[in-house]
């Protein structure tokens, strides 16, 4: 994830993602710290991990996220979701990015649409 210099985006993020009861149900939500340098005060926040306990949860993951993206107009972040071996970037709040990226996850689409090939 990029776009803050501060490392808040992260922090931001798992806190967006642990509120959200529908995800909550089928996934775990984790963060991972930035490993200490010497010399440094600790690490920083670095990756936030969302064990997803069945590939419909995808969906609801999908649209924290593009939601989540679309709250930070300021900052402008760049979250990167893997899935089944296929990585994907958001970095926009268009109103057919939870679509694409689904689709391009072969994970469907919010409507219930049958998993497919990656575009």
């Amino acid at each position: 994830m990029g776009g803050s210099p501060d490392g808040d985006e992260p922090a931001s993020l798992y806190r967006w993602l642990s509120q959200d009861a529908e995800l909550r149900r089928d996934a775990k939500v984790t963060v991972v710290p930035a490993p200490s340098q010497p010399g440094d005060m600790g690490g920083g926040l670095e990756l936030v991990n969302v064990v997803l306990s069945n590939g419909i949860a995808l969906s609801s993951l999908v649209v924290a996220v593009v939601s989540w993206v679309g709250t930070r107009r300021s900052s402008r972040p760049v979250v990167r979701i893997e899935y089944d071996g296929v990585s994907v970037t958001i970095d926009a709040d268009s109103p057919d990015a939870a679509q694409d990226v689904l689709r391009a996850l072969g994970g469907g689409t919010l409507d219930g649409g049958e998993r497919g090939d990656a575009e």
